[in-house]
């Protein structure tokens, strides 16, 4: 990646292995808050969510 990109994290596709970029204030701002409670200044990080697509095309996700 690109040092001049805007900072993204990572959610990855484990069944096609699609990885899809994303941002969110709210956990950029959880991990500020995560380091100074263990006493350190966040500097840099990477975070990669791994997971399955909730609605699978074949398969009827709801009741009946």
């Amino acid at each position: 990646e690109e040092a001049s990109r805007e900072h993204h994290d990572h959610l990855i596709d484990v069944v096609s292995g699609n990885i899809i970029e994303f941002q969110n204030p709210d956990i950029e701002r959880l991990q500020r808050e995560v380091a100074r409670q263990l006493g350190y200044e966040l500097v840099d990080h990477r975070l990669e969510l791994y997971g399955t697509p909730l609605n699978k095309k074949g398969v009827d996700t709801e009741d009946g």
